[in-house]
């Protein structure tokens, strides 16, 4: 049995959290400064295999009152206060399953992070039945992740399990968001992206309709403060909004508001749309893409301040990335625009921005894989060579046109 919970937990560790591929249980557990959350996901027809008949599969909440009192009974904590919560029948992956929650409440002065588990749900009643038991988010033990981290199994026989998640801190979570968010964004092709479109023309300037010689150094300074404090207080303030306020939009329509924001900035570097109000634009579309960063960061840290923190730590890690595409990007773009390769190169670079926008568009709009995305994600998956390659021709760019001019210097 000990090798079957190894092989689960590596199949666990391989798949999202939120999936649940496998007819076993799962108690989810969230660990906060004064409480834990937990989340019992049991399959239905596993429960009704245990209650000797059928449970309703309509997705909602369960109105069943003996599955609900059985449900609620299951989970139990020596010495601390259970509260179960929402009892309802959701469709994550494969056959529905129940979902029910419970507040895990510590006595007076009790740490929350060490405690013996007691559950009998399904496991009472079907012998060869398995609860799996993760840690899905604990912002003080610094474990921030889509990925839930195994702490053990429950089967007849051994039912109660304990946990000990140590000493935790503030600063772990807060450092463990700022890393989170890094990832995020370094991950996020669109993302970066739409950022990299958005600067694609910042060196220049607008001549009625087009791109038309170089700015200088304030015009491109202040389009890059402009641009970047734009998109990070659109993103930050929905982030806020979705993470405290439960504002929240289905995932698809935002991918999809996303990818059209890329598709913007892409003709708007190919052809001048809003010259002047980049921050304007970079602001709005700055809500969408809060949107998306809302759904991964909303439910890290249970209690206000924690989530505070988590908010504070995860948006530090973007704009680092975000500079640090800035302080990459930017020398070999205000190079290239002081020669006369740079129309073709901001015109090739709004022509990929605008085939990856419209080829994201079609993939999230349908729900389809298609080839050109999957060939766009892995070239841009290759960035660093790209990048290091853009500056090498900016340098030799720069120096085959000015190299009379340096020489008589």
């Amino acid at each position: 049995m000990r090798a079957l919970f190894a092989w689960l937990a590596l199949l666990l560790a391989a798949v999202p959290a939120a999936a649940h591929l496998t007819p076993n249980s799962e108690l989810r557990l969230d660990f906060g400064a004064h409480r834990v959350e937990a989340e019992a996901i049991i399959p239905v027809a596993e429960l009704g295999f245990a209650l000797r008949r059928p449970i309703q599969t309509a997705l909602g909440p369960v109105q069943d009152a003996d599955v609900r009192r059985y449900v609620a009974s299951r989970l139990s904590v020596p010495g601390w206060r259970v509260e179960p919560g929402a009892i309802d029948i959701v469709h994550e992956a494969g056959p529905p399953d129940l979902r029910a929650r419970f507040a895990l409440l510590p006595p007076a002065g009790a740490t929350p992070r060490r405690f013996d588990l007691h559950y009998t749900g399904v496991i009472d009643r079907v012998p060869n039945h398995i609860v799996l038991v993760v840690a899905r988010n604990d912002f003080a033990g610094g474990h921030l992740s889509e990925r839930a981290e195994m702490l053990g199994g429950l089967q007849p026989g051994a039912m109660t399990l304990h946990i000990d998640r140590g000493h935790g801190s503030d600063w772990r979570g807060f450092v463990s968001a700022i890393g989170l968010g890094m990832h995020h964004i370094a991950e996020g092709h669109d993302h970066l992206l739409f950022l990299i479109a958005l600067l694609l023309p910042a060196p220049v300037l607008a001549a009625g309709r087009r791109w038309n010689g170089y700015g200088g150094w304030r015009h491109t300074l202040h389009g890059l403060v402009a641009v970047v404090s734009a998109f990070t207080v659109g993103h930050s303030l929905t982030l806020i909004g979705g993470a405290f306020f439960g504002w929240k939009l289905p995932p698809q329509p935002v991918e999809v508001g996303i990818a059209i924001s890329i598709l913007v900035s892409a003709v708007h570097a190919w052809r001048p749309l809003f010259p002047g109000r980049e921050m304007f634009v970079a602001a709005g579309f700055g809500l969408v893409h809060g949107l998306a960063f809302a759904t991964l960061i909303g439910r890290f840290g249970l209690e206000p301040l924690q989530k505070a923190k988590s908010i504070l730590g995860f948006n530090l890690g973007i704009e680092l990335v975000q500079l640090m595409v800035v302080a990459a990007v930017m020398p070999a773009l205000i190079l290239l625009a002081r020669t006369r390769y740079y129309p073709a190169v901001r015109t090739t670079g709004a022509a990929f921005a605008g085939i990856a926008a419209v080829a994201w568009i079609v993939e999230r709009t349908l729900g389809v894989d298609n080839p050109v995305g999957r060939a766009i994600d892995e070239g841009l998956s290759h960035a660093p060579w790209l990048l290091a390659a853009l500056t090498a021709g900016a340098v030799l760019a720069f120096l085959s046109e000015h190299r009379p001019t340096l020489r008589s210097a």
